[in-house]
Order: structure tokens, then C-alpha cells, then sequence
């Protein structure tokens, strides 16, 4: 999958939620799965503090990263999928010299079905993310898919195995 980006992106989850619940007004069975987690834009924050640190730059972001535990879903399935994504700052570094770093411009977060990166059956969520930043950033994310139960292939990680990180 390319990726255009001048500054590393992190994902970090938090544990995904997962619900059979009765649709409305159909009265159906559907599964709810809620993701969600921390896109660190820039840099992780420091271990010690839970401060990101100063890189106040000009920096492109473009990225489009599998949500750490997606399930696998089967795309044939997916017909009658609901998919909902909110996002929302947590977090802007402040300059080297103590002031508040600026922002910049991210675009509305994205979440889109993708094959598996290694072949394998089925289709997991991307979040993508674009735009401009200022400073390093965190960023919350949460989205919720609703589908038949029996869309999902294989059960994605109950804990992921830490952060998706995508380089510069």
C-alpha cells in the first residue's frame, strides 16, 4: 500500500469492543465492533511525561495504516455494512520555545476495507489519515462497523502486539 508521508504515524488501540446487538426497526441480528485508540501524528510522546516533544515543522501527512485489531472480514458479506469514524485532538506540542504549537490542517479521517497485506482471505479497516501539521499530534479515533455476524472471517488480535508505525 503506498504511503506519502513526512512524518511517522503511530496507532495505538485500545481494547475493541465487540456486541451482537438487534437492529432497528428490522429486528435483525448484528454485530457491533468498536475500535478504537491514538494516532500519534509526528512522534510518541515521552514515556515519563505522556508529553509529545517539539518538532515544530512544515510536515505532509498521508497514511493509510490496518487498525491494529481489525477483524477480517469477508467482502461479500459486507453489502449491508454500516461504518461510522469520529476523531478528535488529544494533544499539540507545544515549540522549543514552550509556546503552543500550531496545528495545521488534517483532513476528515478515513476508514476503508483493504485485502489482507499478505494475501490472506478477507478485507480489514484502514484508518487514513491526510493534511498538514505544525507540531506533533495526537489524535483519538473511534469506529464502529455494524454487519452480519457471519461477515467476519477470522477475529482480529485481542491485544494488539502494539503500536502500526509507519516511518519516514
Amino acid at each position: 500500500m503506498p504511503r506519502v508521508t513526512d512524518a511517522d504515524v503511530h496507532l495505538v488501540a485500545q481494547p475493541r469492543l465487540d456486541t451482537i446487538v438487534t437492529g432497528f426497526p428490522a429486528d435483525v441480528r448484528r454485530l457491533r465492533t468498536d475500535y478504537a485508540g491514538i494516532a500519534w501524528i509526528g512522534d510518541r510522546p515521552d514515556q515519563e511525561s505522556g508529553q509529545l516533544g517539539p518538532d515544530y515543522r512544515k510536515r505532509e501527512v498521508e497514511s493509510r495504516l490496518f487498525l491494529p485489531d481489525t477483524h477480517w472480514y469477508d467482502l461479500d458479506a459486507l453489502d449491508d455494512v454500516e461504518v461510522q469514524v469520529s476523531a478528535g485532538l488529544l494533544q499539540v506540542a507545544t515549540t522549543a520555545m514552550r509556546t503552543q504549537g500550531l496545528v495545521g490542517a488534517l483532513a476528515e479521517p478515513v476508514v476503508e476495507f483493504f485485502e489482507h497485506p499478505e494475501g490472506e482471505p478477507g478485507v480489514g479497516l484502514c484508518l487514513g489519515l491526510r493534511g498538514t501539521i505544525f507540531s506533533n499530534l495526537g489524535l483519538s479515533y473511534r469506529v464502529t462497523v455494524l454487519c452480519r455476524p457471519e461477515a467476519v472471517l477470522r477475529p482480529g488480535e485481542t491485544e494488539p502486539a502494539g503500536t502500526t508505525d509507519v516511518g519516514e
